[in-house]
This record gives structure tokens, sequence and C-alpha cells, in this order.
């Protein structure tokens, strides 16, 4: 699942037209007007009249950063929404492409020379020893059809 913040300073490469689905950079993204820039650089007193225009400026851009909020909330519950249903989709489609895959088109007789190959090539190795039961209980233990192969295969006990 993604992550339920998203900061506005970090560009992502999404490999599409950054302006329509990545943040701008800070010094691009729009602010109010301030009333009184002159105020922001110097320790001068505000007038009464720009005082409340400043309270006044404040108080909009609360609402707003409010208003943006409940925004951000009602995208990233549709983000989440959209994000669950793709990985439903790939459970679907993953369980699906079993079903077709190639190994379940395989004759009996052959899936149980590969059955008698691996446990030849497994028991040449260092671990599981010769002769170990946990190599057959990993291939019966995949399906009914591996079951019933590799129970009807002599060469394989």
């Amino acid at each position: 699942m993604r992550a339920r913040y998203h900061s506005p300073y970090i560009r992502e490469n999404c490999g599409t037209a950054c302006s329509t689905h990545c943040p701008p950079s800070p010094s691009k993204v729009e602010l109010p007007a301030s009333p009184c820039p002159e105020l922001l650089i110097t320790n001068s007193v505000p007038s009464d009249f720009q005082a409340n225009e400043i309270h006044q400026l404040i108080l909009n851009t609360d609402a707003e950063i409010s208003a943006l909020g409940d925004e951000i909330t009602r995208v990233q519950c549709a983000l989440d929404r959209l994000e669950l249903r793709r990985a439903g989709l790939r459970d679907f489609v993953k369980s699906h492409r079993a079903v077709v895959s190639i190994v379940r088109r395989l004759p009996r007789d052959i899936l149980g020379e590969i059955f008698s190959h691996y446990l030849r090539d497994a028991s040449d190795s260092e671990y599981p020893p010769s002769g170990s039961p946990t190599l057959l209980l990993h291939l019966v233990g995949v399906c009914d059809r591996w079951r019933t192969i590799a129970l009807a295969s002599p060469l394989l006990w």
C-alpha cells in the first residue's frame, strides 16, 4: 500500500508529463498575495487597517488549508480504493494465468519423468541427503494432480 503522506517537495519521475501528475516545486505553488509584503521583511508594526487585512487573509487561508485537507483525505480514500481494486485484479489475473499454464497440460508420464529427474538431481546435492522423503513430500504437497502422479510413479519410491 502506498504511504498516506506524500510530500509536495518530492518530485517522483512518473514517466509522463509531470505538470499533470506530479506536484509542482514549492517555488511554483500559487500563494495568495500578501496585503503588505514590506512587513514580511521588516520589524515594522502594521497599522490597524493592515492588521485587519492580515487577520482576514489568515482566516481565508486557514479555511483553504482545511478544505485542502478534506480534499486530500477524499482523494487518498479514492486512491486507497483504486489500489485495493488493482491488487484484487492482479490476484484474479494471477490465479487465472495458473489455470491456463503450460504445466497443467503436461502429460502424466512427462510430469513423472520431471519428478524423477528432480529427485535424482536433488539427491546428488548435499542437502537433503539421499533417500530423504522431504523431496517427495514437496512434490506431493503441490496439488492433487501432482500427488496422484507421484504416488503412481514407482520410480520415485
